[in-house]
């Protein structure tokens, strides 16, 4: 038979193994960006709740004139927390769920038409519940500071 000096011989194995390399690399830069993302957000969130705790000072030292123990205010003060935490990750990841899917349509839909789109239903709830755990987290400075603060101090602010 003939040789040909210039022939290359290829296979599925090892342009799927590219292909697999690629996206790993891909997704794990994803997931290093959402990493900083989420420091960041941790940062907004105690801000905000920084920012509350200083401009409700008022409300919070009526609450306690009435009866409401340390203990009730950083309580809710963490539901707080949690609850901006828990929906920030919700609808974000409302978007990114669309975003992904309009993406993989876009991208895989032309070359692999019976590509299907999964979704992580599981890794999806342990963000969430990542992002309110997180947002619990980041209320322990700014609660310890609306406690420390007493009714008659509190109901001087201005």
């Amino acid at each position: 038979g003939v040789i040909a000096p210039d022939a290359e011989l290829t296979n599925g194995k090892g342009q799927r193994a590219w292909v697999e390399l690629q996206l790993d690399v891909f997704t794990w830069a994803v997931i290093g960006l959402l990493a900083i993302s989420v420091l960041i957000a941790l940062a907004g969130i105690a801000n905000t709740l920084g920012l509350s705790v200083l401009e409700r000072g008022r409300e919070h030292a009526l609450l306690r004139a009435l009866g409401l123990t340390r203990r009730q205010l950083r309580r809710t003060l963490a539901a707080e927390a949690v609850l901006l935490s828990a929906v920030a990750a919700l609808v974000g990841t409302a978007l990114g769920v669309f975003f992904a899917w309009g993406g993989s349509e876009i991208l895989v839909g032309d070359i692999m038409p019976d590509a299907t789109f999964q979704l992580p239903v599981l890794q999806l709830i342990a963000v969430v519940a990542a992002a309110g755990l997180a947002g619990l987290v980041s209320c322990v400075a700014p609660s310890k500071r609306a406690t420390k603060v007493s009714p008659a101090e509190g109901l001087a602010l201005d």
